[in-house]
């Protein structure tokens, strides 16, 4: 199996693992294994939550009360990865079935 999740990541997987290719323009390619989703989408929305913080400056008076924190946000981006990557697997499963 092999599925383009956007222009930067691709997923795979082997007998053992996921696998996360991580392609930035201008970078060298990175893979990094996973024995689970919810290690993978764990993984990924630290990064792109990392990524996006990096170039903001957030200062103490900006923190309003009615806005969401940053970790429940990311638990919802990872929920709806490890979504999204269960209907990959069951549609590729499906595919064999047929």
């Amino acid at each position: 199996m092999k599925h383009n999740l956007n222009n930067r990541f691709t997923l795979s997987s082997d007998k053992y693992n996921w696998i996360l290719l991580d392609e930035q323009e201008g970078k060298k390619a990175k893979r990094s294994y996973f024995p689970n989703i919810k290690q993978l989408s764990r993984f990924t929305g630290e990064l792109v939550a990392k990524e996006s913080l990096e170039g903001s400056k957030v200062e103490l008076g900006d923190i309003r009360t009615t806005a969401l924190s940053y970790s429940s946000v990311i638990d919802k981006i990872m929920r709806r990865l490890e979504t999204y990557i269960d209907s990959i697997v069951k549609d590729e499963k499906s595919k064999y079935r047929r």
